[in-house]
């Protein structure tokens, strides 16, 4: 087996608090390790979340552990974001675009937050004069300008001659997925992907766990990382919805899926599957994979294999 634990973090871009009692639409925690215990932890906002699993994670490094977490957000934009907003620097392109998040996003314990603000900045560097975009959606009361409620249109083009398309690669798997454009209503990655980005770079780059963790595709490329003594935290991305329709329907719905989802990621590591869920996906040109490797990211298992025969196993 290449992990000693399996997590998934159902996120959530919420600007309040949620309920103190344990509800849908927001933060869940999934748990399972290689002996089959598992349990499920419900957050009121980010703050405690990232609270929670900074300690886990550092134990798992203490304890030379191996562990795979998955988030419900994107880790980047369609191929050609980085460059239209021109950031330049001594790092790889998917790490430019997580350092100018880090920086403008402002998240505070709470949950509130700035996210339609740096929306309609980084529109305001890409938009025209009356198309505003590629980001789009903010609430009926918010008056921003340079932020649309209302999508424009795609591939979008913008002042800086750059076009981008709609989806990434990996969405292009699935018909059910939502655009990363897309900050407000259902299914609204975009908004999570904003606030999301952050939470993970402070967690990959903090100093204890730095030297141990790595972002999946984009610091090792579409290959499972080989099995050593060293304890490992290896991000990466998972969609939780493509598990409709097999879930636990007698728990919140967010509970049942990150259970799902570590069930899942369980399953296939104990039949050597996430050797090949961790690879190259089906059918992706070499073009594409780059696109992927250096600022698009993927969804875990999306386009490895039919979705009916990948979410049979474990479930």
């Amino acid at each position: 087996m290449l992990f000693d634990k399996y997590i998934a973090v159902d996120w959530s871009a919420r600007s309040a608090p949620s309920a103190a009692k344990p509800s849908h639409d927001a933060i869940w925690v999934g748990e399972k390790d290689k002996n089959g215990i598992q349990k499920e932890s419900y957050f009121r906002t980010r703050f405690e979340c990232i609270e929670y699993l900074l300690p886990l994670l550092s134990s798992a490094v203490t304890n030379k552990e191996r562990i795979i977490v998955g988030y419900d957000l994107d880790f980047g934009f369609p191929a050609g974001f980085i460059d239209a907003l021109d950031l330049r620097g001594k790092f790889p392109k998917w790490r430019l675009l997580w350092n100018k998040l880090s920086k403008l996003i402002i998240d505070n314990p709470d949950n509130s937050n700035n996210r339609f603000e740096v929306a309609a900045y980084l529109n305001s560097l890409l938009s025209g004069s009356t198309n505003y975009g590629p980001l789009w959606g903010c609430p009926v009361n918010t008056k921003l300008e340079y932020l649309s409620p209302k999508s424009p249109r795609y591939p979008y083009h913008t002042r800086t001659g750059h076009i981008l398309r709609k989806f990434r690669w990996t969405e292009m798997r699935e018909s059910k997925a939502q655009p990363v454009w897309k900050l407000i209503g259902s299914a609204s990655v975009g908004g999570q992907t904003l606030v999301g980005i952050p939470a993970i770079h402070k967690l990959r780059f903090h100093p204890f766990l730095e030297k141990y963790s790595q972002i999946w595709p984009f610091e090792t490329g579409f290959v499972a990382p080989v099995t050593s003594n060293q304890p490992l935290i290896l991000h990466i991305e998972i969609w939780p919805g493509i598990f409709s329709g097999t879930l636990d329907s007698s728990i919140i719905k967010d509970q049942a899926q990150v259970r799902a989802t570590v069930n899942w990621l369980h399953k296939n590591d104990m039949e050597d599957g996430l050797l090949s869920l961790l690879g190259v996906p089906e059918g992706l040109s070499h073009k594409e994979q780059i696109d992927c490797i250096t600022e698009e990211g993927w969804i875990i298992g999306m386009g490895t294999m039919k979705n009916k025969q990948r979410l049979s196993l474990g479930l």
